[in-house]
């Protein structure tokens, strides 16, 4: 099955938003029991998630549940709802401690066995979206816990640094590359970057969806069902990249082919590294 790389969130307690997004063109929809979500509407809100998910599948958006976080009493019960209503993910926020990380696997591991789910075919996305799980990414034990990526939490983390408004953009870009180094420096896979807030900025998110794949993320989370199309299209490469990726591949598989790892494309050395960036940008190609 393909990997999701466009994650769309929408309110449980809200079924037609949670129904749209699920009918969406994104990879998954993303059931919010979190912050989307009111105080007062949390219980309904689980109890909704059974007759959500058993609704007829339209499109091939995976089905993942963002539950509360793990330092909260509402976090286990979430769990258990979203497993025993066949969640096909789920969603962690406020990933930044090992002791809560390992107790929120075991207890995953233990519905899982339980409720007859088989933990190897749920994902567990953890959002990092505060300053001490930013600087914590290349030390949390993912990989321990069953986790192979993760996802960038933007807003909250903007909140949790104090960020003003006129440094914002400077604070997200400097997160975006701590969390993809530290993605990188743990053996995790390219990490989901944050949202995109304008709704209404297509370009804007199109934009926003390549400059995060070339900072080194995968994929990215969506607020809105009319995001998703500039999305995708943000994660097919500029056709002018594409051919040059192309003609360096070939040349380099020439190259390698008669005993040279070193060549010569467009008056630019190529060699194993930009090589596997030419590779990359055309299985992106192919992904997207």
């Amino acid at each position: 099955m393909t990997t999701p790389r466009l994650f769309l969130f929408a309110p449980a307690n809200v079924a037609r938003r949670a129904e749209g997004a699920m009918a969406a063109a994104a990879d998954a929809a993303i059931l919010d029991l979190e912050d989307a979500v009111p105080p007062h509407e949390k219980s309904a809100a689980r109890d909704a998630l059974a007759a959500l998910l058993a609704t007829p599948r339209v499109g091939a958006a995976r089905r993942y549940v963002r539950v509360n976080a793990a330092t909260t009493p509402l976090c286990l019960a979430d769990l258990h709802a979203a497993l025993a209503a066949g969640a096909e993910g789920i969603v962690l926020p406020k990933a930044d401690s090992a002791e809560e990380l390992s107790a929120f696997a075991w207890s995953f591991r233990q519905l899982c066995g339980t409720l007859g789910r088989d933990p190897a075919s749920i994902e567990i996305l953890p959002i990092v979206e505060t300053a001490r799980g930013l600087v914590n990414i290349a030390q949390l034990p993912w990989r321990a816990c069953g986790i192979t990526r993760v996802a960038l939490g933007t807003v909250d983390l903007l909140a949790d640094l104090g960020t003003g408004a006129a440094d914002a953009d400077a604070a997200i870009l400097h997160a975006q590359r701590l969390c993809v180094a530290g993605s990188r420096a743990a053996g995790l896979a390219a990490p989901i970057d944050g949202v995109h807030l304008d709704v209404k900025d297509a370009a804007g998110a199109e934009a926003a969806m390549r400059a995060s794949l070339a900072i080194g993320f995968g994929g990215k989370l969506a607020i809105h069902p009319a995001q998703i199309p500039p999305l995708r299209a943000g994660l097919i490469p500029p056709a002018a990249e594409l051919e040059w990726a192309r003609e360096v591949d070939a040349a380099y598989a020439a190259a390698q082919a008669s005993g040279s790892g070193a060549i010569i494309v467009r008056g630019k050395l190529v060699d194993e590294p930009v090589a596997k960036r030419a590779r990359d940008l055309i299985a992106m190609a192919g992904a997207g």
